[in-house]
């Protein structure tokens, strides 16, 4: 089908639907009308579905298999991720699933599309989908009829590795509440598609673990690990909520849990946690002398929890103690941040917490003490704390093992909102 034809077409159904509209304007996406011009432009299909058909199958137009939907990757390969030889190229998303709500925040879930690699010397044309031959896609149900096709759909949505111009079938297709430009850097996020009815498109193995951890994250990790600990559990068993603020009674709680929930003294510290469900947590640090609150003899619990709370919480449990001096030939100060003022109770804090591999601030020579953490953050600290504190402390036979090279890595975007937030020390 000529260029011509397609714009011709593209102009028509334009206004008929978002993802309509979307196609008309990408560059890659006349690839549906070129296919299936009169499905696309006549029924209320999507792109995929009109693209897709189930000639030469024993199955029929009601079956999965020839909804003109691709499978998804955990189903095939057990991880949703893409497949290796496959590559992220496009994404939509569904507006109102319920799936990777927060509390009273309605987020979107999204849909990302594993398209093969074409083999060297096969080309695309205009279309910017090869021919199958050209990769190793074996189109088929997955399971039989009642399951959805893999490596069948000839379509690219286009926003993702663009600098890959010519791509294959659809291999399977990732669902994740990670904005698309979060998950793989190489997705911008425009042109925007929704398909709000792929909202009920699900299977068991999407909810095995965190479905809102971009696959690179610095805190993939640490988060697993509270999460096995029983330490830091998740919103919900699909969301984790990495990027949800941290309040100084969760921090309390984090803390308790990661020392086996030990029983407090028995005496109150705070009014304002009297008869609540963390009382124990927070008595506890106040008698281990973690923590004395905030001014005015309370605890605070719905507060944000700053940078400097959270590293000074973990140098009062490790016992306070003495940073290292740096070495006398060194051209660099021995304290490591400049916007850390010499009377801010968590300054030993912070020198100690960057020469033990807890973090190494947020950008050079910058702590960022005042800045709220996130549960990200905060797992993370917690994570490097514990694997420092297992190697150091004394053994029952025999000397300390020497610790591990582990330098923290920036675990904050430097454009975080600030918040002043101080703790009075103990």
């Amino acid at each position: 089908m000529s260029r011509t034809v397609v714009n011709a077409l593209s102009r028509v159904v334009a206004h008929r639907t978002s993802r309509r509209g979307l196609l008309a304007r990408s560059a890659l996406g006349a690839t549906a009308l070129a296919v299936a011009p009169v499905a696309f432009t006549m029924r209320p299909v999507s792109a995929h579905a009109a693209i897709c058909w189930c000639a030469g199958s024993s199955c029929g137009c009601g079956d999965l298999c020839c909804d003109g939907f691709t499978d998804f990757c955990c189903k095939l390969t057990g991880e949703n991720l893409c497949p290796p030889n496959t590559v992220v190229a496009g994404w939509w998303k569904a507006d109102g699933t319920g799936f990777c709500d927060i509390g009273d925040s309605r987020r979107p879930r999204y849909y990302l599309d594993c398209n093969h690699l074409c083999d060297d010397g096969c080309g695309c044309g205009w279309s910017g989908v090869c021919r199958s031959s050209c990769t190793a896609a074996a189109c088929r149900c997955l399971e039989g009829c009642d399951s959805r096709k893999v490596d069948c759909v000839r379509f690219r949505y286009g926003q993702c590795s663009q600098d890959i111009a010519c791509v294959g079938p659809i291999a399977c297709r990732i669902v994740t509440c990670v904005p698309p430009w979060q998950w793989d850097e190489s997705c911008s996020e425009w042109p925007a598609a929704t398909d709000n009815s792929t909202g009920s498109h699900d299977r068991p193995c999407l909810h095995d673990g965190f479905t809102d951890l971009a696959p690179n994250a610095y805190y993939v990790d640490a988060v697993a690990w509270a999460s096995e600990q029983g330490i830091a559990s998740g919103y919900s068993s699909d969301v984790f909520g990495p990027h949800e603020p941290v309040l100084r009674w969760h921090m309390a709680a984090f803390l308790w849990l990661h020392q086996g929930e030990p029983e407090p003294l028995g005496s109150s510290h705070f009014v304002d946690v009297e008869g609540l469900w963390f009382a124990d947590a927070v008595n506890w640090l106040a008698d281990a002398r973690i923590t004395s609150g905030t001014e005015g003899g309370f605890f605070d619990p719905d507060a944000p929890v700053t940078r400097g709370q959270a590293i000074t919480f973990l140098w009062r449990m490790r016992g306070r103690p003495e940073p290292k001096d740096g070495p006398p030939s060194s051209r660099v100060p021995p304290y490591p941040f400049d916007d850390v003022d010499e009377n801010a109770y968590y300054r030993e804090a912070a020198h100690w917490a960057v020469q033990v591999g807890i973090t190494n601030g947020v950008g050079e020579r910058t702590f960022g003490g005042e800045r709220p953490i996130d549960r990200a953050q905060a797992v993370t600290f917690l994570h490097r704390y514990d694997r420092y504190d297992k190697l150091t402390r004394p053994q029952t036979t025999g000397e300390p093992e020497e610790p591990e090279d582990l330098a923290g890595t920036e675990d904050l975007e430097p454009n975080a909102a600030s918040e002043s937030e101080s703790e009075v020390p103990a």
